[in-house]
């Protein structure tokens, strides 16, 4: 097998999101996705998950920093939902004298909540329902800045039954 074949196989497998729950470690950090309910009705809102853990001593960017690629949660488009608020907490500062620079960062575990609405009209069909997204994020060390990432992520929800009113 040449080069190209394993590269394009290993590149497969690194793309491919986990299982729903099951966390994903990339070299800076561990992604784990969760809903906040396990079942939902049609017309009703459930919060997606994303619970980050940065390795010992890497951070990553928050939403609102400038001149580095804060991390984001992008949803993949489908029919059966929309995408509602998303919720990043609250970041911590850092000081950069070196650069003269106040950072806003995550170097702690943390969790990002986005919101989605499952459609009305039309329902989607009872049973399982999956919704896929990527997380990008750029992280740095205490002297590296390494290339962005982006990682495919899961959750999947229980639509049930559309009530009769």
């Amino acid at each position: 097998m040449g080069v190209l074949p394993v590269l394009f196989v290993l590149a497969h497998f690194l793309s491919a999101a986990a299982p729903p729950g099951e966390p994903i470690a990339t070299r800076h950090l561990t992604i784990a996705t969760s809903a906040a309910k396990e079942t939902v009705a049609p017309g009703a809102t459930v919060a997606l998950n994303v619970d980050i853990t940065p390795k010992a001593s890497m951070h990553v960017y928050a939403p609102g920093q400038k001149d580095y690629i804060p991390v984001s949660i992008t949803l993949e488009k489908n029919p059966a939902i929309k995408r509602l608020a998303v919720r990043f907490p609250t970041p911590e500062k850092r000081e950069v004298k070196e650069l003269g620079e106040t950072q806003l960062v995550y170097n702690k575990a943390f969790r990002i909540v986005q919101e989605v609405a499952v459609g009305k009209n039309p329902a989607p069909k009872p049973g399982p329902l999956t919704v896929n997204g990527t997380v990008k994020y750029q992280a740095c060390d205490d002297s590296i800045c390494y290339a962005p990432v982006t990682v495919p992520v899961t959750w999947t929800v229980t639509v049930t039954k559309a009530s009769s009113r």
